[in-house]
């Protein structure tokens, strides 16, 4: 009795846990919105996928202000809905049970006081891959932050 009260309570705590980590669509910024219509336009135009993918879960949405511009980062799951993409206005599209998950993961660098795009990196992939994708974002970023001049004088030492 003991353990499965143990269970149940561990079951419980991994359900808040992973409720807590997810960002709800709603509370994102207008250009953390623009990436990510950005990154599912490039999803599309990748992989045309014969059906309709719905957000699933917003995983991590940051927006960084630089006296140059914006630094946003997203990442966000799509999984297959059971509608094509020519009915996807329909409120009626759900998640397919075993449908396929993509896990979308997007660096841009935005002008200040514009949705025009200066630097970027979009990745979707069924499969995660960190690694190439934190280097990756970390270039986008370190392109625009890094003072004019600091690279040729890093290469010349």
């Amino acid at each position: 009795m003991k353990i499965s009260r143990t269970w149940s309570l561990l079951v419980a705590l991994g359900f808040i846990v992973a409720v807590s980590g997810q960002i709800p669509v709603s509370e994102l910024s207008d250009l953390q919105k623009k990436a990510m219509s950005l990154v599912t336009e490039h999803f599309y135009d990748k992989y045309n996928p014969r059906n309709h993918f719905i957000i699933s879960s917003v995983l991590e949405a940051s927006q960084e202000n630089f006296s140059d511009g914006i630094f946003v980062r997203l990442h966000f799951k799509k999984k297959r809905s059971n509608c094509t993409r020519k009915n996807s206005r329909s409120r009626s599209c759900s998640f397919l049970k075993n449908g396929a998950e993509f896990s979308c993961f997007s660096c841009f660098w935005f002008e200040n006081n514009s949705h025009n795009v200066e630097s970027e990196f979009r990745d979707c992939a069924q499969n995660s891959q960190t690694e190439h994708r934190e280097e990756q974002c970390r270039r986008v970023k370190e392109e625009r932050v890094a003072p004019s001049g600091a690279f040729s004088f890093l290469i010349s030492q």
